[in-house]
């Protein structure tokens, strides 16, 4: 098996790799009618991977939302925006490649993006601190923030990290305070604020930036207080092997916040995830973004901002009937 393949994927992929075999088979031999088998092993193939993914626990979830080959933020960026010109530093200590922001253009209308990003090979994973955004991040994310609101542009936010960083250098640097200075930031923005978390949400690494009027969340993307591993140590005291436990649990995946109002949409992936059909995934997210978008430019800024504080103030309220 693939190292970058899960366990569940496999007879998938194998299944795959028969059909692709057999399509080639077909075409260096057209003299042989195979249509009626290659139809069946296809219809076989989707029927599998749809009772796989129908089956899936929260944990499987998880997994994908890490998948090394997920879609980044990067290809979002370059399918949804045009002429993106994108801004660095805080101004400050420096520059942070975790977290990405700029001008750009989607569909017509001007707006400033922030990004976070994990890296596709092992060197854009050092550079970009596998995902993990240090306060130069952070601060340059509230410098484009300031930008959107100076200029009247509505801000979209693309979310993928497991955290904030957590070394000693990231709080000698006003790591907290990095962060809590966003999100005093984006709670009182004039501009519309559209949040779409492609990834992983991790804990205040990912609300950093996701304080938004409305927050879409891909299908096999989680959002959550902490990644499963750090719950399973505070509740099992151990190092990590009651995740799954703790994920079902404390349900950090898109169903279960869409019930529960933390998110407004769940973005549907192609079959079988969205690694394994990108160009799709980014079509799905371009739609859900237009009519959110469209929806939010309608208000007025007094309505933005009191949308937005409404949110997040009832945000764990619940009454008797719902306990």
């Amino acid at each position: 098996m693939n190292s970058t393949e899960l366990d569940f994927e496999k007879p998938l992929i194998e299944l795959e790799r028969h059909l692709t075999q057999l399509d080639t088979f077909r075409e260096a031999h057209p003299e042989l009618d195979l249509t009626e088998g290659f139809a069946a092993l296809k219809h076989n193939a989707e029927t599998l991977t749809k009772q796989t993914f129908q089956k899936l626990s929260r944990w499987d979830k998880v997994r994908l939302a890490r998948h090394p080959q997920r879609p980044q933020a990067s290809l979002y960026i370059d399918a949804l925006l045009d002429d993106p010109v994108e801004l660095r530093s805080d101004k400050l200590y420096g520059d942070d490649r975790a977290l990405i922001g700029g001008f750009a253009w989607f569909e017509d209308q001007p707006v400033v993006y922030l990004a976070q990003q994990k890296g596709t090979n092992l060197v854009e994973r050092q550079e970009m601190n596998f995902g993990y955004t240090h306060p130069e991040g952070y601060r340059k994310a509230r410098r484009l923030m300031q930008l959107a609101n100076k200029f009247n542009r509505p801000l979209l936010c693309f979310v993928d990290t497991p955290g904030a960083h957590f070394d000693l250098r990231s709080e000698e640097y006003g790591q907290a305070t990095a962060i809590a200075e966003n999100l005093a930031e984006m709670i009182q923005m004039r501009v519309p604020i559209l949040v779409v978390i492609i990834g992983e949400g991790g804990s205040g690494g990912a609300l950093a930036i996701a304080v938004g009027n409305r927050v879409l969340m891909m299908e096999y993307a989680i959002y959550c207080v902490a990644p499963p591993e750090a719950c399973s140590g505070i509740v099992w005291k151990d190092k990590g092997e009651h995740a799954p436990e703790a994920t079902e649990g404390y349900k950090p995946t898109a169903p279960d916040l869409l019930k529960v109002g933390v998110i407004d949409q769940v973005i549907r992936e192609p079959l079988g995830g969205a690694h394994r059909d990108p160009d799709s995934a980014a079509r799905n997210v371009k739609r859900a973004m237009r009519k959110h978008l469209t929806e939010l430019m309608q208000m007025t800024e007094k309505q933005l901002i009191q949308q937005r504080c409404d949110r997040y103030r009832n945000l764990g309220l619940f009454g008797e009937d719902e306990m």
